[in-house]
């Protein structure tokens, strides 16, 4: 990875930033980064006169190694070979589709998938043990060739991060989101109760996926920070009971933490990602090993700055309301006016939109936000 000068000294001031964030400590200013946007908003904005270019949002250029070194990421399970993608068939209403992970979604004809359109599942990957044992399990063996595409550039990977310019980020899919993606949001609910076993073998398996995998990995390029995928909550609370996580979930995760923190001497942040409502999951979380979290959605009842006074040690990414955005000039000033000081001076805060922006957002008003943001965001 070759840099000139101004380039190398670019890169450490964002790596140093970061690593300050994650760390509580002080900065020059807030680490500039956003959500992304969905491709009709996209579209949208380019009709109403944007040319395309990002660097009008003064977003800053992300400090992390830019390729996955292994495949333990996604919404659905990380299958590897994973299925073809292919419509099978449609009706009057909607479009039927398999999944790379097996499963048969449907969404509305006319949309796009995932673009501001949430599909439904028609058929889970695992139905019964048989399904688990004969298609799904196989897949998730740690030594397909297909999940390790990019292993080969570890070496390089670990002189960014020697070099002091960048650091390495792996992401995974979480327990809870690993299970739901495999049996389906309601068939999971009683296979806790009905079929505990089958619980915990679709758990030993993640675990040992994700253990073998990472400390492969860990080895060559030390972590700076894991990223989980892991959609446990809605709008009011958690989906499942703490019972449950306890039972089902935290061991796994507590073996997997431990393993990682022992195999390097370097500090290691673990994040989650979960939509919905924080306030209850945060805590139980919290005590598993987890110190950074993201999106708080704010229309799930997440209050950004009582969260922040209630949990002082807690890195949180996320947090501005999407929806504010598509008001008026005067009610993204009010909001920002509201929650910026705070957290700029709190800091361990790095604002992004809440999730994608969707195209309901003028171009014009976002980019009144982003220069809004660039002028709140400093003396933390």
């Amino acid at each position: 990875m070759y840099m000139d000068t101004s380039e190398v000294e670019q890169a450490r001031l964002l790596v140093w930033r970061e690593k300050a964030t994650f760390a509580l400590e002080k900065t020059d200013r807030l680490v500039r980064r956003d959500w992304g946007m969905f491709a009709s908003t996209r579209q949208r904005w380019l009709a109403e006169g944007w040319d395309g270019d990002m660097a009008l949002f003064q977003l800053d250029p992300s400090p992390y190694y830019p390729v996955s070194l292994v495949d333990l990421v996604g919404i659905d399970a990380p299958l590897s070979p994973p299925f073809d993608a292919k419509i099978l068939w449609e009706d009057e209403h909607f479009v039927y589709e398999q999944t790379t992970a097996g499963a048969i979604e449907k969404f509305p004809r006319g949309k796009k998938r995932h673009d501001e359109v949430m599909p439904q599942y028609w058929r889970n990957p695992v139905t019964c043990r048989a399904d688990w044992e004969n298609q799904i399990k196989p897949r998730l063996d740690p030594d397909t060739p297909e999940r390790w595409t990019h292993g080969h550039l570890a070496g390089d990977a670990a002189r960014a991060v020697s070099d002091g310019v960048r650091l390495y980020e792996a992401s995974a899919i979480g327990a809870y989101m690993y299970l739901r993606a495999l049996l389906g949001p309601e068939a999971v609910l009683y296979a806790f109760y009905d079929d505990p076993d089958l619980i915990h073998d679709m758990m030993r398996t993640w675990l040992h996926l994700l253990k073998t995998c990472l400390l492969r990995v860990q080895v060559k390029v030390p972590f700076f920070k894991l990223l989980f995928g892991e959609d446990i909550a809605y709008k009011n609370g958690l989906l499942i009971s703490p019972t449950m996580i306890d039972t089902f979930l935290t061991p796994y995760y507590l073996d997997l933490i431990k393993a990682l923190r022992r195999g390097q001497a370097d500090p290691i942040h673990f994040e989650i990602d979960s939509d919905g409502n924080m306030n209850e999951f945060l805590p139980i979380y919290m005590k598993m090993g987890f110190d950074v979290c993201r999106p708080f959605e704010i229309a799930a009842n997440n209050d950004l700055v009582v969260i922040a006074n209630r949990y002082p040690d807690i890195v949180m990414c996320g947090g501005i309301d999407k929806r504010i955005l598509g008001d008026s000039p005067e009610a993204i000033e009010a909001y920002l006016g509201a929650i910026m000081p705070v957290m700029t001076k709190r800091g361990g805060f790095i604002p992004t939109c809440d999730h994608s922006i969707p195209s309901s957002v003028p171009f014009a008003n976002y980019l009144y936000y982003r220069h809004r943001m660039v002028a709140l965001d400093g003396c933390c």
